[in-house]
């Protein structure tokens, strides 16, 4: 099971400031992997985390540090490193929202898949990981089902839209703008429409994309260079891009702020990187909220969901198990034991089902027998010369061994 580490950099241990400058991307893994290695990235705003088999974690805190310009000695004090069941562990709570900053939110599912495929296509996962990730979405959809963690369903780019309400209370008469016109700035764009916002403006770099979202909130789509004259006239602002850089700096907040007679403005930024400066923050009658402000937010739903949290966790070790036992499974010999176990149940099966004496049920025994044995021969001697982990699993899905283990010993 010690096959498996990894290397999580999150918001519980890790600030804003520094989880912002971390981008592990798939094609990155290349430099690190040798043969027979693997590795799954994840970057998402609370966490950066790279999971590996074959790996030394050394060339991987190497990598990260390289890539970010951080010092590794600083990612090693705020990173966990996870081996084993630890790391298998924490990647099933990580789909399945129980590691997120919101106990629940369904929007992380997405994000582990959508990455997953990057790295398929990059071709750095394997038999393990790939194993691993199935149990992990797994896991995350018995949880969906079987509890009731997300009756409350919140997500940060919700929470945000959630902070505006607050403050204002009435927002039918405010002003919002939305930077971004992705997945969180579009959930916190519905989620402010639910509340009563009916004057919303969305900008976007690629205004076909602000225009598509405009469209479906019946809102008004502007272009990216008329960012100044919209901060100057909105009483809200969301934005959420992937700018690798601020877009909205103080200097350009104390131009507008002129402009609006020091009128009351409140920036709520979910981006990772950040999209505001946090000097923004200090410029008068200017309200900047970041991604770790709406922590405690976050808790005032943490009771709700914490009680089916028991519940989760436990779908999480009852999914781990399974795994863990594929693992002890992923050896020659077990693999060719479970292979002749399976034979003597469809030869079990012939003989119950059969009207004969004892004479004749014996000879089709050793009739099947030999004939099944003959029909293994190959597999099997492949098995014994060439007991890699691939060709392991690839019989064991040929042969469905794992799913038919616990019926056959019904049986």
């Amino acid at each position: 099971m010690n096959l498996i580490g990894c290397i999580s950099i999150n918001h519980k241990r890790a600030s804003v400031e520094l989880r912002e400058k971390i981008c592990i991307e798939p094609e990155h893994m290349a430099e690190i992997l040798g043969k027979d290695c693997e590795a799954y990235t994840l970057n998402t705003c609370n966490r950066a985390e790279i999971y590996f088999r074959g790996v030394n974690p050394n060339a991987v805190y190497g990598l990260i540090s390289g890539l970010s310009g951080i010092p590794e000695e600083s990612i090693r004090e705020v990173s966990d490193h996870l081996v084993g069941s630890e790391a298998v562990r924490h990647l099933f709570k990580v789909a399945s929202g129980l590691d997120s900053l919101v106990i629940g939110e369904s929007q992380i599912l997405g994000q582990v898949k959508d990455t997953y495929r990057a790295c398929l296509a990059a071709g750095i996962t394997g038999t393990l990981l790939n194993k691993a990730l199935h149990r992990a979405f797994r896991a995350a959809k018995r949880i969906r089902t079987e509890t009731d963690i997300g009756k409350y369903p919140v997500s940060i780019a919700s929470e945000a839209a959630d902070l505006a309400c607050h403050i204002f209370g009435d927002i039918s008469a405010s002003t919002v703008l939305i930077i971004g016109a992705g997945d969180m700035a579009g959930i916190a764009a519905k989620r402010l429409m639910s509340r009563g916002a009916k004057k919303m403006v969305i900008i976007n770099r690629t205004h076909s994309a602000a225009c598509d979202l405009a469209r479906e909130l019946n809102g008004v789509p502007m272009p990216f260079e008329s960012l100044k004259t919209e901060l100057a006239s909105c009483d809200i602002v969301i934005s959420s891009t992937g700018a690798p850089t601020p877009i909205i700096t103080r200097d350009t907040i104390e131009a507008v702020m002129k402009q609006r007679k020091n009128k009351a403005i409140f920036i709520i930024d979910i981006a990772v990187p950040r999209d505001v400066e946090s000097g923004v923050g200090k410029c008068y009658n200017c309200y900047l909220y970041d991604i770790d402000s709406l922590k405690s937010i976050v808790d005032r739903h943490f009771s709700k969901r914490k009680e089916q949290t028991s519940k989760a966790l436990a779908i999480i070790e009852t999914e781990l198990d399974s795994f863990e036992k594929w693992i002890e499974a992923l050896n020659a010999n077990t693999t060719i034991n479970d292979l002749f176990s399976l034979l003597e149940s469809y030869i079990q099966e012939q003989i119950d089902v059969l009207p004969l004496d004892e004479k004749e049920s014996a000879l089709l025994e050793k009739t099947l027998r030999t004939s099944l044995r003959r029909f293994v021969h190959r597999p099997v001697s492949f098995l014994k010369d060439h007991p890699g982990i691939d060709h392991i699993e690839h019989t064991r899905r040929l042969f469905q061994l794992d799913e038919d283990y616990q019926d056959r010993h019904k049986r």
